[in-house]
């Protein structure tokens, strides 16, 4: 089967600050309707499932702006222009728990939002974790906390986490052999 293709003609910069862009797009459909959409650029960020010598995982509590409250999730952020995701993931998770991978293993990769934006979340499971400093951003003020994966998933069922990357995250550990 062909495929009929949505065709973008047109894009303009409505907003940018930091890594992020929003753009507004004139869209023509396969039927020839021109369309109007507005969509986020970001170059993609990474989430990182800190796995403990003891087989607990590490979550962090945060501030969110948008919802004005505080989320259990795991360590995540954005990548700086040049950086892959692996380095992005260790670099991350040295600013958010104050440790380094030993071992760092992509599992999945997603689009949490696709309607809007074009943003991908990497995923990593970090292992063999080592202390290490590295410094935080002006917005990161975190509570830490070591929970095992049947605390984690209480926590879910209790409407603890609702936190998207984390429940995927977890969810992905769940149904594979990376526990």
């Amino acid at each position: 089967m062909a495929k009929i293709m949505y065709r973008v003609f047109k894009k303009r910069v409505v907003f940018s600050k930091g890594p992020i862009r929003l753009i507004d797009c004139k869209v023509r459909t396969p039927q020839g309707k021109i369309l109007s959409r507005q969509v986020l650029e970001h170059p993609g960020c990474v989430v990182i499932i800190p796995r403990t010598h003891a087989g607990k995982y590490i979550l962090v509590r945060q501030y969110r702006f948008p919802l004005e409250k505080y989320l259990w999730e795991f360590p995540a952020g954005g990548r700086e222009p040049g950086e892959t995701f692996p380095h992005a993931a260790a670099r991350e998770l040295m600013e958010e728990i104050g440790m380094r991978p030993g071992r760092l293993k992509k599992l999945l990769e997603f689009y949490p939002t696709p309607g809007v934006s074009g943003e991908k979340m990497h995923v990593f499971l970090a292992r063999d974790l080592k202390p290490a400093v590295a410094e935080k951003d002006e917005d990161e003020d975190f509570e830490l906390g070591t929970f095992s994966h049947s605390e984690i998933g209480r926590m879910i069922r209790r409407g603890e986490i609702t936190d998207g990357k984390t429940l995927i995250g977890f969810f992905y550990l769940k149904k594979s052999k990376n526990q």
